[in-house]
C-alpha cells in the first residue's frame, strides 16, 4: 500500500469533490417540487434553471454552511446518555438500521411482516446492549395505521429505553409537530442552549431531486427546532455516476441542497450529513452489500462533510448474505472497519440483515462487532507504567513470571476485550463441551434480554404521548384507531 487506509482520499481529492459538488449545484441544479420551498430558495438567491430546476450558486451554499451550529446535543431521557454532535473526528456513536417492513429468521432467511410487538421487543433488546447508543425504529410495523405509524413507533421506543430516540420515518410534513411534542415530553429540549430532543431524516431522491413532502417536512422540522439529517441514497451507476469520485460529488451536492433549504427556512437549524451512497451489483443493479467500495464511499463522504462543517452519519456493517453465517461475518467486519477509519460521528447498521428485513439476533451480534471495533480503535497508553520496565524486571529477575503480577491483571482487564459471544478456547474444550453456534448463542441472549422488565414511562409522560397520538388521529379525520394505552399495557407484559 502506498498510503495508509485512513487517507485513501487525500486532501486534494476531497477538495476536488467539494468543488465538483458546488459546480453540480450551479450548473445542473436541483428539482424542487414544493412551491413553498422553491419560492424560499429563489428569495435566497437561487435561480431558475432548465426543466424546472433551481440553480444554487456557491455563495448561497457557503452562506448556508456559515449559519450551521458547530456543535449541538441530542438529548436522551437519561441525561448521561445524551449524544454530543460535531464534525470533529473524535467520538463515534452507533445507531441501528431502520424502518424495515419485515423480521427475518437468522438461519433460514424467511421473513414475515413486522408488527408493533416486534418493535417493542427490539427496543427492549437495544436498551440493554452497549450498542446502539441511539435508538430508532428497527421496523415498520404492519399493524399500525400507516399515517400514524411513526407516532405509535415512537411511543413503543419510549416505553423501552432511555437512550436518545431518533425519529421514526417522517412521510408527511404534518407528522413533525406531534413527533416534536412527543420528543419534548420524553427528553425535554432547549434549542437556545443547543440541546435537541428530536432528529429527523429527509431523503432527497437521486439524482438531485427534492420531492414536495421532503421539502415541506424539512421546512416544518426547521420551524419546530428539530435536527435535520439530509440522507440521500444514490446508487453508483444507476442514480449517480459509476465513478466513486463522481457519485460522491453528486451525493454531497444533494446533502448541500438540503442544508441550504434548512438554513433558508431558519438560519441556525442543526444539520447532519446522512450518506448512503451504495455500490451497484453489475448484473442486477441492486445494492451490493459487503463490498469495500461502499466503505470507501463512507470514508470520502465523512471527509467531505467534515470539510464543510457537517457531522456525518454513514453505513457501518453491510453484507451480501441474507442470513447470519460466515460470509456475513467476513463482509461486515471488513466494511465496518473501513467505514470507521475516518471517525464519522455516527455509524449505522445495527440489526440489519437483508435489504428489507432485520432480526433481533443481528442486534446481539452487531453489539459484539462494534465493541470489538471500538476496542481496537482505542489508543493505548505508553507511559512508564504501560511500558512496564519494572514489571519485566519483577517477572524475569525475581522469577515470578507475568501471570501473578498485579500489572498483568490490571492490563488484562483494561486492554483486552472480553467477548460476550463466540468461543475463545482450544479444540479439546470445544470437543468436550459440544459448543453451540454463535447464532444459537445470539438467540439465547435475545430471549434473556426480551424477558427483562420494560423500562416504562412516568404516568404523566405516558398520558401526554397517548393524548398526542389521539389528537393527531382526530385531526387527520380517523374514525377509529388503535388505543395507544393498550400498546403501553401490552409492552408491559
Amino acid at each position: 500500500m502506498e498510503r495508509p487506509a485512513s487517507v485513501l482520499w487525500p486532501d486534494e481529492a476531497i477538495e476536488a469533490m467539494r468543488r465538483a459538488a458546488r459546480q453540480i449545484l450551479e450548473r445542473v441544479g436541483v428539482r424542487v417540487d414544493s412551491p413553498r420551498a422553491a419560492a424560499a430558495l429563489e428569495a435566497a438567491g437561487c435561480a431558475p434553471g432548465d426543466a424546472g430546476r433551481l440553480l444554487m450558486p456557491a455563495a448561497v451554499v457557503d452562506a448556508a454552511l456559515a449559519a450551521l451550529p458547530v456543535e449541538f446535543t441530542l438529548l436522551a431521557r437519561d441525561p448521561a446518555r445524551s449524544v454530543p454532535v460535531s464534525p470533529a473526528p473524535t467520538a463515534t456513536f452507533v445507531h441501528n438500521s431502520g424502518e424495515d417492513p419485515n423480521i427475518a429468521d437468522p438461519v433460514s432467511g424467511r421473513a414475515r411482516p413486522a408488527i408493533m410487538a416486534d418493535q417493542s421487543r427490539a427496543a427492549r433488546v437495544m436498551h440493554r446492549l452497549r450498542y446502539p447508543q441511539t435508538v430508532n425504529s428497527l421496523f415498520w410495523p404492519s399493524d399500525a395505521p400507516a399515517e400514524l405509524q411513526p407516532l405509535y413507533s415512537y411511543l413503543a421506543l419510549a416505553l423501552e429505553t432511555d437512550k436518545h430516540l431518533g425519529s421514526p420515518c417522517i412521510d408527511y410534513a404534518w407528522q413533525v409537530a406531534p413527533m416534536s411534542a412527543m420528543a419534548a415530553a420524553v427528553a425535554g429540549a432547549s434549542a437556545g442552549r443547543g440541546d435537541y430532543a428530536l432528529d429527523v431524516s429527509f431523503s432527497p431522491v437521486s439524482p438531485l431531486q427534492l420531492p414536495a413532502e421532503v421539502c415541506d417536512g424539512l421546512l416544518e422540522a426547521a420551524a419546530h427546532d428539530v435536527v435535520v439529517e439530509v440522507l440521500p441514497c444514490p446508487m453508483a451507476g444507476t442514480t449517480a455516476p459509476a465513478s466513486l469520485a463522481g457519485s460522491l460529488a453528486q451525493q454531497h451536492a444533494e446533502v448541500l441542497a438540503g442544508v441550504v433549504l434548512a438554513q433558508v427556512a431558519r438560519a441556525g437549524t442543526p444539520c447532519v450529513a446522512g450518506v448512503r451512497l451504495g455500490p451497484t451489483h453489475p448484473r442486477s443493479g441492486e445494492f451490493l452489500g459487503g463490498a469495500p467500495e461502499g466503505s470507501l464511499a463512507s470514508l470520502g463522504a465523512t471527509q467531505l462533510a467534515r470539510r464543510d462543517g457537517l457531522a456525518c452519519d454513514c453505513y457501518g456493517p453491510t453484507s451480501g448474505s441474507p442470513v447470519l453465517e460466515l460470509q456475513t461475518g467476513l463482509d461486515e467486519a471488513l466494511t465496518l472497519a473501513l467505514s470507521a477509519l475516518a471517525r464519522p460521528r455516527f455509524l449505522s447498521g445495527c440489526g440489519t440483515m437483508q435489504g428489507t428485513a432485520s432480526c433481533l439476533e443481528a442486534l446481539v451480534v452487531h453489539d459484539q462487532l462494534f465493541a470489538a471495533l471500538f476496542n481496537g480503535l482505542t489508543p493505548r497508553p505508553f507511559d512508564d507504567e504501560a511500558l512496564a520496565v519494572d514489571a519485566v524486571a519483577e517477572a524475569v529477575l525475581d522469577g515470578k513470571g507475568f501471570l501473578g503480577l498485579k500489572h498483568t491483571r490490571r492490563y488484562l482487564r483494561s486492554e483486552v476485550e472480553q467477548p460476550l459471544l463466540g468461543f475463545r478456547g482450544g479444540i479439546d474444550e470445544w470437543l468436550a463441551t459440544g459448543r453451540s453456534s454463535l447464532v444459537d448463542e445470539a438467540r439465547a441472549r435475545v430471549a434473556e434480554l426480551v424477558a427483562g422488565e420494560p423500562l416504562g414511562l412516568p404516568d404523566d409522560v405516558l398520558g401526554e404521548l397517548c393524548d398526542l397520538i389521539d389528537g393527531a388521529a382526530r385531526t387527520r379525520g380517523f374514525d377509529a384507531w388503535p388505543d395507544p394505552r393498550r400498546l403501553a399495557a401490552a409492552a408491559a407484559v
